[in-house]
C-alpha cells in the first residue's frame, strides 16, 4: 500500500528535502517492523492513537493500562490490543467502522524513542475470537480487540523529547 501522495512528494521537491528523504528509505524497511521495534512496542503501555471519520474528521486518544502487557504482535506485521472499558464514547471504535486507516505514536520520554505506526484496523467483537487471544494479555477489563495490520513504520524524530520529560520532572 502507497504511504505517500502526490503532494507529499511536490512538498518535499518544494522544501528541497527529497534527498533527505531518499537517504533514509534507502537504509529502512518501512513496511516491516525490525525486532528491536517489536520488542519496543511490546514493552509499551501506553500510546497515542489517531483516527478519522469517513469525512474525514480526526480523533487522537491515548490508550494506557497499569498492565505489563498491552500490545502483542501476531506475526512481523500485525499487532492487536485490548480496547479498554472507558466512558462509553467510542469515538475510535466509531472511526475505524468507518474509516480503518489509523496512526499509532509510541514514545518512550525516559530514553528519546519514537516509533510511529500508519496501518489499517479492525475491531474484534466477537466473543470466541477475544477468548482465543485471553492468553496474551494479563488484564481482563475489555470487551474488544483491534488488531492493525502495518503499511508504515518508522521511528520519529526525537528531537526535543527531552522538554516534555524535564517538564514533567519539574512538576514532582
Amino acid at each position: 500500500m502507497e504511504v505517500f501522495t502526490q503532494e507529499h512528494i511536490f512538498i518535499r521537491e518544494k522544501y528541497k528535502t527529497t534527498k533527505q528523504v531518499e537517504n533514509i528509505f534507502e537504509y529502512m524497511n518501512t513496511t516491516i517492523p525490525s525486532d528491536i521495534m517489536i520488542k519496543f512496542i511490546e514493552s509499551m503501555n501506553y500510546f497515542f492513537l489517531a483516527t478519522s471519520s469517513k469525512d474525514g474528521r480526526v480523533n487522537v486518544n491515548f490508550k494506557g493500562t497499569q498492565s505489563k502487557i498491552l500490545i502483542k504482535f501476531l506475526n512481523k506485521n500485525k499487532f492487536i490490543f485490548p480496547d479498554f472499558n472507558g466512558n462509553g464514547i467510542l469515538h475510535s471504535i466509531g472511526d475505524i467502522e468507518s474509516n480503518p486507516h489509523v496512526g499509532l505514536l509510541f514514545i518512550d520520554f525516559s530514553k528519546d524513542i519514537r516509533i510511529k505506526v500508519n496501518g489499517r484496523a479492525k475491531v474484534i467483537d466477537n466473543k470466541e475470537l477475544i477468548n482465543s487471544y485471553l492468553d496474551l494479555f494479563d488484564s481482563f477489563n475489555y470487551s474488544k480487540l483491534i488488531e492493525v495490520e502495518i503499511d508504515y513504520i518508522i521511528p520519529n524524530c526525537s528531537a526535543n523529547l527531552n522538554i516534555v520529560r524535564n517538564s514533567i520532572l519539574e512538576l514532582h
